[in-house]
């Protein structure tokens, strides 16, 4: 594995990257970072060419002033011009939580660079728009409360929270948060682009909810039973809208089945990129 740092949208970009092949992009959730991927990256990157972005207000990419504009609309841009600057014409795309928001508008907005679409524990995708805001203000808080404590123990804290077994949580993807918190302005620009999040959640240039049925590529959704961010049932019915999708519904699974259940995670992926 190795870190690249791009420029993209006048910002830095840190991307993690491993394997040959077939692009296949990994996206974080909000207040996350790329090693959230941190256990699925070299086993996918046997097979394929893995790349894990950290968005813009996070990780070790640049701070962004959103301004007026959606987080949502500047994140998948990011992404689009992130395969534009790597000269990926076409990927497998792979988003968890807010970043399978963000793969679901790329896919329905962009359908000719996505293959195929994974979308992991995501309730910003799969449920009604009218939720959003009181699940992302439950997500807000959580994060906040991790960059203002401002130590590792906050860091687990937080990921505990959203887990099924808080012994499932790794630390070292973890050390890189606190890291990543403690960037100078981090806190400012965390708390500017949920308030933003939050703002645009409805808009509907930032909702995938409503035009599910658009998706026309294979579409496999994975999430877990006891996620408090993402209804499994929300999920089982976005599959049934959807035209070319598969569901599966990880037990004893919290909000980061990647994580959780590695291993199972993993192979499903695997099983997933390469059917005909």
């Amino acid at each position: 594995m190795q870190v690249l740092y791009k420029t993209i949208l006048d910002c830095k970009t840190r991307i993690l990257v491993d394997g040959e092949g077939e692009a296949v992009v990994l996206i974080h959730g909000v207040g996350m970072l790329a090693e959230r991927w941190l256990q699925n990256i070299e086993v996918l990157g046997k097979r394929y060419a893995v790349y894990a972005p950290d968005l813009l207000s996070h990780g070790f990419s640049d701070n962004y002033d959103f301004g007026n504009r959606a987080p949502q609309i500047v994140h998948l841009q990011q992404i689009v011009s992130m395969l534009d600057v790597l000269g990926i014409e076409k990927c497998v795309v792979v988003g968890s939580s807010y970043g399978g928001l963000i793969a679901t508008l790329l896919a329905l907005n962009y359908p000719h660079r996505v293959k195929k679409l994974v979308i992991v524990g995501s309730g910003s995708a799969t449920h009604v728009p009218d939720r959003q805001p009181e699940v992302l203000a439950a997500a807000k808080a959580n994060a906040m409360n991790a960059l203002r404590d401002g130590t590792l123990a906050g860091c687990i804290k937080r990921a505990q929270n959203t887990v099924f077994d808080p012994t499932k949580v790794p630390t070292d993807s973890l050390y890189m948060l606190l890291n990543a918190n403690a960037l100078p302005g981090r806190l400012a620009a965390t708390e500017a682009f949920f308030d933003k999040m939050i703002a645009h959640a409805r808009d509907p240039e930032c909702v995938a909810y409503n035009r599910l049925e658009q998706l026309k590529m294979p579409v496999l959704i994975i999430t877990g039973r006891e996620d408090i961010r993402a209804s499994w049932q929300a999920a089982a019915a976005a599959q049934q809208r959807i035209p070319q999708c598969e569901i599966r519904i990880f037990e004893q699974c919290g909000h980061g089945p990647m994580v959780e259940h590695a291993e199972a995670f993993n192979k499903e992926v695997l099983a997933f990129c390469a059917a005909v």
